[in-house]
């Protein structure tokens, strides 16, 4: 069954009202919030590969990660509003890479794991992070997270990915793309099949060898339709609580020119997660390429003052699969 939605406003990223995320002021706070409330894209799991031996893989539900974030609400308080705000900190900075979105999401989700197990508040203790697969001694790949679930009584093991995709019709996951194109939900999802969720048994440092009994596939982000499109349906393998906002491409002279540019401003990478209201009162500082020359605005996302807006050149995935 899917879910038809009349009308689509642009910052319908939950069923109603404000994103709980936006309640918090410091940054990595929000950061954290959101990847706890936002819930997964996925309603299940796709298999693109029926051909290939591979082990189930499920999805946690959005009940799941409002759970979670529920559970773990007074915490984000106290980050928010106390020194402990330098735990959450400090963790991130010494983790490798941390100014990648990938990095920062996989560093986001592991404090949460470690500090929220810590203190009772969940039942996922981290066995293992970031093993590396090895084939002849070459690198081939690595797990993210290997967890033991004390509820269950079993090892999980959880892919992560963060993905902030483009989406045009039919709206297939082949349909939602990456900023340059390279990148769709299906290739990734194939990809986490494949190769990342093949694994039965692992060797970790601390817990010795471990069977791997359930697999989970997180992935989590931003989803833009094209500006102005309100006739959207659900499929039934998206999850209708995702959050969801618009694109506009680059060459749509006529969109363009109709923004208004006063309260536009190109967003800092790290604002694919969570607005900066600080860097606001910069806005002049930011170089706003809009209209520059008749030149055309550079790829990325923008802010319409709250709305996100992400500017860059359309490619659709027929096209791109003839390159």
């Amino acid at each position: 069954m899917s879910e038809p939605i009349a009308q689509l406003s642009p910052n319908n990223t939950m069923s109603s009202g404000r994103p709980p995320w936006e309640a918090y002021r410091r940054p990595y706070v929000r950061d954290l919030a959101y990847v706890l409330a936002c819930p997964n894209i996925l309603t299940h799991w796709i298999d693109f590969s029926p051909d290939q031996i591979t082990h189930p893989i499920a999805v946690h539900n959005s009940e799941f990660w409002l759970a979670q974030f529920q559970a773990y609400q007074q915490r984000l308080e106290q980050l928010d509003n106390t020194n402990a705000y330098q735990d959450l900190t400090r963790y991130l900075l010494s983790r490798p890479s941390p100014n990648r979105l990938g990095f920062h999401f996989e560093g986001l989700l592991s404090f949460w794991l470690e500090d929220g197990f810590a203190r009772g508040l969940h039942a996922f203790e981290t066995l293992a992070s970031n093993i590396q697969l090895y084939n002849d001694k070459q690198t081939v790949g690595e797990l993210d997270l290997i967890l033991y679930n004390h509820v269950q009584q079993q090892t999980e093991h959880w892919e992560l990915a963060i993905k902030f995709f483009m989406g045009s019709q039919p709206f297939a996951p082949q349909d939602w793309v990456g900023i340059n194109s390279n990148d769709n939900l299906q290739r990734k999802m194939t990809y986490m099949q494949n190769k990342q969720f093949r694994s039965v048994w692992v060797d970790t440092e601390d817990h010795g060898r471990v069977k791997i009994d359930k697999r989970y596939g997180v992935i989590k982000g931003r989803f833009f339709l094209p500006v102005h499109y309100t006739d959207f349906t659900y499929p039934d393998w998206l999850e209708p609580t995702f959050p969801m906002h618009e694109w506009c491409d680059i060459n749509d002279e006529t969109t363009l020119a109709d923004l208004d540019k006063s309260s536009l401003r190109q967003a800092h990478y790290i604002e694919w997660f969570t607005k900066r209201d600080f860097y606001d009162e910069h806005q002049s500082l930011s170089g706003l390429p809009l209209g520059s020359m008749g030149q055309p605005p550079k790829a990325g996302l923008y802010f319409i003052e709250e709305r996100p807006l992400v500017i860059y050149p359309y490619v659709s995935a027929s096209s791109e699969n003839k390159l």
